[in-house]
């Protein structure tokens, strides 16, 4: 009976280490879960940073680009309404000279 009890103190002494070795490794595993996560979340917040400031860079250079063809299109514009009026300033004057020389 001796014996049996010695071995059973020994079964439970071998419990115990087992279950503190199991709890020491469960700390250790949350811990470096906790440790991952926060890292991810630093890797996260960086390449959000990243993806925000690449957009924010092509909807600038988007911007210019239609700004820049809008003055283009505005030059374009400009020019064609210049040489519609110098035309008809061309004719008009054409049509004054001959009314005064008409006249006299």
């Amino acid at each position: 009976m001796e014996k049996v009890w010695e071995e059973l103190k020994k079964i439970d002494a071998q419990a115990e280490q087992i279950r503190s070795e199991a709890q020491t490794d469960a700390k250790e595993i949350v811990n470096l879960a906790q440790k991952e996560s926060e890292e991810l979340l630093v890797n996260s917040k960086k390449y959000a940073q990243q993806e925000a400031q690449q957009l924010y860079e092509e909807t600038v250079e988007e911007a210019n680009r239609r700004g820049d063809q809008q003055l283009e299109a505005n030059r374009k514009a400009t020019e064609h309404l210049s040489e519609r009026g110098q035309k008809r300033m061309e004719k008009a004057s054409s049509t004054i000279v001959s009314a005064v020389i008409g006249e006299t």
